[in-house]
């Protein structure tokens, strides 16, 4: 009797455990940095839901969250619903923070949905201008691919005037690519040159380029 009361109640646990996950769509997915070729560990995984119940609802409702292994890996259940869409928000302190949409066609209804999310690494550029030639302007802008980040150097001129000019200017960009710091400046007796420099940016660094004119 007592092997049968046991035997029952493992039943019993297995058939709600069952029914849990019958109730919920599985998230089973990755963070990766592709351009430094690794798993992205400890970041931040939120996801979020635009519900279908009751009409169109535009806003985006938090259903969960999680935090990346060592492997990268982050796992979240859902409440099964109806929904328009789903958002998964990625932020990690030495990346750009990303935003990634999923379409409830994509995720399956009994088994986990799984995606590799991939996020750019930081990197900065710090233009030192300085002007030792007693020149009137500089014109310059960082060009570098950037895709869709609205962190990253916007790829507009800066302007500076002025004789006694020693500053720097700094600003992010996605790590592990060659950049250049294109422009001109006008000399003292209104001639125009070129600005022409470039560098490699290595990820979580800080990349200076020397403007002398």
């Amino acid at each position: 009797m007592r092997t049968l009361l046991v035997t029952v109640m493992l039943v019993l646990t297995t058939m709600v455990g069952c029914k849990k996950k019958s109730d919920v769509f599985m998230f089973d997915c990755t963070v990766y940095d592709e351009r430094v070729d690794a798993a992205v560990s400890g970041a931040s995984v939120t996801m979020l839901v635009q519900r279908a119940d009751g009409g169109f609802n535009p806003n985006f409702e938090i259903v969960g969250s999680a935090t990346t292994d060592a492997s990268g890996r982050f796992y979240i259940e859902v409440e099964k619903g109806v929904f328009y869409a789903y958002r998964v928000d990625v932020s990690h302190p030495t990346h750009f923070n990303e935003s990634f949409s999923i379409n409830p066609d994509d995720v399956p209804f009994s088994t986990a949905y799984s995606e590799t999310f991939v996020i750019d690494p930081k990197a900065w550029i710090a233009t030192h201008l300085i002007n030792q030639n007693m020149s009137q302007t500089a014109t310059f802008a960082v060009v570098a691919n950037n895709g869709n980040c609205t962190e990253c150097c916007s790829g507009g001129n800066t302007i500076v005037q002025g004789a006694n000019v020693d500053s720097v200017f700094i600003c992010p960009v996605y790590g592990e690519q060659q950049i250049s710091v294109a422009g001109n400046y006008v000399d003292e007796n209104g001639g125009v040159h070129q600005i022409a420099e470039t560098a490699y940016v290595q990820a979580f660094d800080t990349t200076t380029v020397t403007v002398i004119y």
